[in-house]
């Protein structure tokens, strides 16, 4: 008897007729465990997307109303944390983590370096979801995606960025905060001539890159050894640089995943938090078309690593909700002073904000993915630079760890790690999506894991 050994089918196949080009999203025949192309089988391991999505919500939560007193899997369900409630086996809430950079309104800049970032003599370094991406992003067209409740770096322009990415070369990864240019990015088809323009202005940019590169290089002998550490971090810039543009080369005439398109509305100016005015802008339907967006760029494989501030320190940038009558800022209520109001609204609204975050863990939940969920097989963090109660200090930072089932994650409820570095959940994260953690790894602020989750 001859034994037909099953080929599964590849997860760059492309569907092709009348010069349409599609691709197709994963098919469980596409496993290896499939028997046959009509028999579908479940994921192997080799074969499971491992990914990871950051979130930071500057100037942490009321945390009277927050944080659970019981420990263990029986916590008990706080006002703020109702919404979530329900979803508790998918989740473990981590109290007592510290950072030792943060505090105040500066935690931007080590919320992923572990560095103080902010001081005038730092030195700048990689965050922690691009070490990742450089580990596991190059099988994806984009490495990973920036996103932010405000767009660009904000470097150099205030006390508080914009951005929590920073490449190797301790240079500032833009953000974006448009659900609706997220999802062009993603999945818009780009013309032959739009490619065509793009290949030539990488051609351009990397002819410039060379012409500077041998410039520099003339100069290094002459210089002394603060200057040769200074064109040391410039090289660093240009090799970062140099790799983005090869990453977009080599997507650049594979098909974009074809997706169900979003109903962003006629007013698309109104999805722009930096447009519009407080009490005009509609939060909760822009949080959620963002979270849209996002699964789709997990689902289809766009991306596997995610980091998104969604409410900066100082400045939230989400205008807390004002359309539904809330009529302070984020900050001013986190510095309430005791007035009942005040503490009133801030759990009003923390618990508003929980409600979309439920609506996201739901939406990855809902997506089916071999014998498991898209939750299953992605490590989610909620996560702030600022604890306690009535300040921004650097210890007890509110924690959520979501998902990761599949990857071998094993929820413990409510988990107390009085003063453990937050750099520790970051390694712990690395080390399920089997990742090596440098000897410096966030910058000295990581000493282990959290054995528990593992």
């Amino acid at each position: 008897m001859n034994i037909i050994k099953h080929r599964p089918v590849s997860r760059r196949t492309l569907l092709r007729g009348a010069g349409v080009a599609l691709a197709l999203p994963w098919l469980e025949s596409m496993s290896s465990l499939a028997r046959a192309a009509d028999t579908a089988g479940g994921i192997a391991e080799s074969e499971r997307p491992k990914r990871a999505v950051f979130t930071m919500w500057g100037l942490g939560v009321n945390g009277r109303d927050y944080t659970p007193t019981v420990f263990g899997r029986e916590w008990e369900a706080t006002t703020i944390l109702k919404p979530v409630s329900h979803l508790r086996d998918e989740f473990t809430l981590i109290s007592g983590l510290k950072l030792t950079h943060s505090g105040g309104h500066g935690g931007d800049r080590t919320f992923l370096t572990g560095t103080a970032t902010h001081m005038a003599d730092a030195k700048l370094r990689i965050s922690a979801d691009q070490e990742l991406a450089e580990a596991i992003g190059k099988a994806t067209r984009f490495p990973s995606l920036v996103l932010g409740i405000h767009r660009g770096t904000g470097f150099g322009s205030g006390t508080i960025d914009k951005t929590l990415a920073w490449t190797r070369g301790g240079t500032p990864i833009p953000a974006e905060n448009r659900p609706h240019i997220l999802f062009d990015k993603l999945f818009r088809a780009e013309r032959p001539d739009e490619v065509a323009a793009r290949k030539e202005g990488a051609g351009r940019t990397g002819s410039v890159l060379d012409a500077v590169r041998d410039e520099a290089k003339r100069l290094q002998n002459r210089l002394g050894k603060e200057d040769q550490a200074k064109l040391d971090e410039y090289f660093n810039s240009i090799r970062d640089v140099e790799r983005n543009i090869a990453t977009d080369l080599a997507w650049l005439d594979k098909p974009k995943p074809e997706v169900a398109a979003i109903d962003f509305g006629q007013n698309v100016q109104a999805l722009d938090p930096e447009l519009q005015a407080k009490g005009n802008f509609d939060y909760r339907r822009y949080q959620r078309l963002m979270f849209d967006v996002i699964t789709l760029a997990l689902q289809t494989d766009s991306t596997r690593v995610i980091n998104y501030y969604a409410r900066r320190d100082l400045s939230d940038g989400t205008h807390c909700y004002a359309y539904k009558g809330c009529p302070y800022g984020y900050h001013e209520m986190t510095h309430h002073g005791e007035e009942a109001d005040k503490l009133k609204w801030l759990t009003t609204v923390d618990t508003w904000y929980m409600e979309d975050w439920a609506y996201f863990i739901e939406k990855l939940k809902s997506v089916k993915e071999g014998d498991g969920t898209l939750l299953d097989n992605t490590l989610l963090v909620w996560g702030s630079s600022g604890g306690t109660e009535n300040a921004h200090n650097n210890t007890n930072l509110p924690t959520m760890l979501v998902g990761g089932y599949k990857l071998g994650i094993k929820h413990q409820g409510h988990l107390e790690k009085k003063d453990v570095r937050l750099g520790n959940l970051w390694q712990t994260m690395f080390g399920v999506m089997g990742v090596a953690v440098s000897k410096d790894f966030q910058g000295g602020e990581a000493d282990g894991i959290i054995k528990e989750l593992v």
